[in-house]
């Protein structure tokens, strides 16, 4: 290392960098605390919002719904019918992840092997649920935005009327709820597991009035608009650092090194 040049400005300069520096990272680190916070007050409120394990009711409920009466609990099959379309030509594919639901294939950064004909693929409906069925039990699912087309090895659930898509994509990825799924899932090696629909229909689910469904679901909701507005502000603090540097260092081919 000690025949390594290295660029000196004076001390001054060096202290004045070193504070603009130090000032982005302690800035990065306040907005990172935040993320984590909001996160935290996201899976407290669910540990509130959806019954605990052994338990068939929430803790808590908002006002308008604290008279409204018990839970119903309800085979999985009565909620939700498995949808076989086939995919029609001109609509756009989308692809299932665990941590952003549904996105569009053409937004994802790797290459995927397209089926050529759209009679290939399965049609999903806007507020269908689609579900990778090797990975649904560590909440690898989404609801639709818009027709779509998916991978022919999704399942595709199509709600019935007093269903909230929403509420259950929330539902499924609440810890308790995802073990539940593991439980139903077949088997294939120590850790892979497969959930069909003819697995997933016999499942208990717990089925509260459908204005009460959509009240848990908005309230979930805008705090992921929140998380996800916070995510951003952090990696754009961190892209402008990043620029920062580069433009306050010189680079190799500059200090001669």
């Amino acid at each position: 290392m000690g025949a390594i040049n290295i660029p000196i400005p004076n001390l001054a300069e060096q202290q004045k960098i070193a504070a603009c520096l130090s000032f982005l990272d302690e800035l990065v680190a306040a907005h990172s605390k935040k993320l984590d916070a909001l996160k935290k007050h996201k899976h407290g409120l669910m540990q509130q919002l959806f019954p605990a394990e052994g338990e068939i009711m929430p803790r808590l409920r908002f006002p308008e719904f604290e008279e409204a009466g018990e839970w119903e609990d309800k085979k999985a099959s009565g909620l939700f019918i498995n949808r076989i379309a086939k995919g029609e030509a001109g609509l756009p594919i989308y692809s299932v992840t665990m941590n952003d639901g549904m996105i569009k294939r053409s937004l994802l950064e790797r290459d995927f092997d397209d089926i050529a004909e759209p009679e290939g693929n399965k049609k999903a409906c806007k507020d269908d649920i689609a579900y990778n069925m090797m990975q649904m039990w560590q909440g690898a699912l989404g609801v639709a935005a818009e027709d779509c087309m998916v991978s022919p090895a999704y399942v595709v659930l199509e709600p019935i009327d007093s269903v909230c898509s929403e509420f259950y994509a929330c539902l499924f990825k609440f810890p308790k709820y995802l073990r539940l799924l593991a439980s139903h899932s077949q088997r294939l090696t120590s850790d892979r597991f497969r959930l069909y629909y003819r697995d997933f229909a016999h499942i208990l689910l717990p089925h509260p009035s459908q204005p009460e469904q959509q009240k848990i679901a908005s309230c979930l909701s805008s705090l992921d608009d929140l998380i996800a507005a916070q995510a951003a502000q952090v990696e754009k603090l961190q892209l402008y650092k990043k620029a920062l540097m580069q433009g306050l260092f010189p680079k190799a081919d500059e200090d001669g090194a």
